[in-house]
């Protein structure tokens, strides 16, 4: 359990409780039931949601897709992934960025229809050389309001140029070219930018057009007396804790899918992660006058199944070698740089598949799993 989480949330508890106001508890949709080919999961510790909460929590599955340099392997794990959420009769958040969904479409075709028929969940990111992203902001800062809200509209319109960061006003790109190739708006859309006024400017043109929620914080934040908060009209997507990263091992962040494979990989396990933050949430919830059930966020990207070490497009956009480590390259940006990721073996992948598919098990057949689209129903 992380200490900061620890901290944040006994202070979020004793200020509830002296005030002792009673939060709005979420609406409970349909429970899911659990399949026959359920993993065994016998020595793991059943949850009791008679311990505390009225609700024993909603987990949203949320998958980052951004691997637009290894768009075979990236089709490959996405059609594994939308089969396994149906397996278990659950949905999945895929959260696209314009590059691979383009190249998806072009080179993939049949991953892109895959998701079009199934009842999984769109939503949108944006990555390096986007203009939003923090480090590459410069084209933005120095304009009136009025022309950053017309120049990020005109990026989530049209075409990025991967090499030059200029607009490719032949051909559709940003938030738009996603809705248009998946034939629905995105739900989810963040705005990964450090400046106030170029966020706010991002959620008003993305609610412009047809986003219904973004992001303030990615793995906890969420006030315990008030789940749901609005921001430029979306609802700020909600998480208590996530099943993302480990620190009880030995203290550092460590993301649970890089040790799958190690001698101690028990340590790392993602499901007994998550039976030991509800456990933790139970124990801090159940003495309050009122409470509700958390909200919780798994989190991965869909190149963690498969690559290890940076992103193939990192050393495009940042400086590996420099005296910081991560520093933006100014364009324009040599997209024949060397790929500083690596392909996992193929026993490394199943056993984060295997861990993974536990954990989508588990969820199924203990809580409620929910997408950003059951969230904004719930707060409505």
């Amino acid at each position: 359990m992380k200490k900061i989480f620890l901290a944040l949330t006994l202070l979020s508890l004793l200020s509830f409780a002296c005030a002792q106001t009673t939060p709005q508890t979420p609406p409970v949709p349909d429970s899911v039931p659990s399949t026959e080919s359920t993993p065994d999961t016998s020595h793991l510790t059943p949850f009791d949601a008679a311990q505390g909460t009225p609700d024993t929590g909603y987990i949203s599955f949320i998958i980052n897709v951004h691997d637009w340099t290894h768009p075979d392997e990236s089709a490959d794990i996405l059609l594994q992934l939308v089969d396994l959420f149906e397996r278990y009769n659950v949905r999945g958040d895929f959260y696209f960025t314009a590059e691979i969904t383009r190249e998806l479409a072009e080179k993939h075709p049949e991953v892109i229809e895959r998701l079009k028929n199934s009842d999984m969940t769109i939503s949108y990111h944006v990555r390096p050389p986007h203009p939003l992203y923090t480090g590459f902001d410069s084209r933005l800062k120095n304009l009136s309001d009025d022309e950053l809200y017309q120049t990020l509209l005109d990026y989530e319109t049209y075409a990025l140029d991967l090499e030059t960061g200029e607009l490719d006003k032949s051909q559709p790109g940003g938030y738009a070219y996603v809705a248009q190739v998946f034939g629905r708006n995105p739900v989810v859309v963040p705005a990964p930018n450090n400046d106030p006024r170029i966020r706010d400017a991002a959620q008003r043109v993305y609610a412009s057009l047809g986003a219904q929620m973004t992001l303030l914080y990615h793995e906890s934040g969420t006030k315990l007396e008030q789940p749901y908060e609005y921001v430029n009209g979306m609802l700020v997507r909600p998480s208590d804790f996530s099943v993302t990263r480990v620190t009880s091992v030995d203290g550092s962040e460590s993301f649970w899918w890089n040790f799958m494979s190690s001698s101690d990989a028990e340590n790392y396990n993602p499901t007994t992660m998550l039976q030991d933050q509800l456990e933790e949430w139970v124990r801090q919830t159940s003495s309050l006058p009122a409470s509700r059930a958390p909200f919780i966020t798994a989190l991965i990207h869909e190149n963690n199944f498969y690559r290890s070490g940076a992103e193939g497009w990192t050393s495009i956009y940042f400086d590996m070698n420099g005296a910081k480590k991560g520093d933006p390259i100014t364009a324009p940006w040599d997209l024949s740089a060397q790929d500083p990721s690596r392909l996992r073996a193929e026993e490394d992948q199943a056993a984060i598949f295997a861990a993974y598919e536990e954990l989508v098990a588990y969820a199924a057949a203990n809580l409620t799993v929910v997408t950003s689209e059951d969230i904004v129903k719930m707060a409505k």
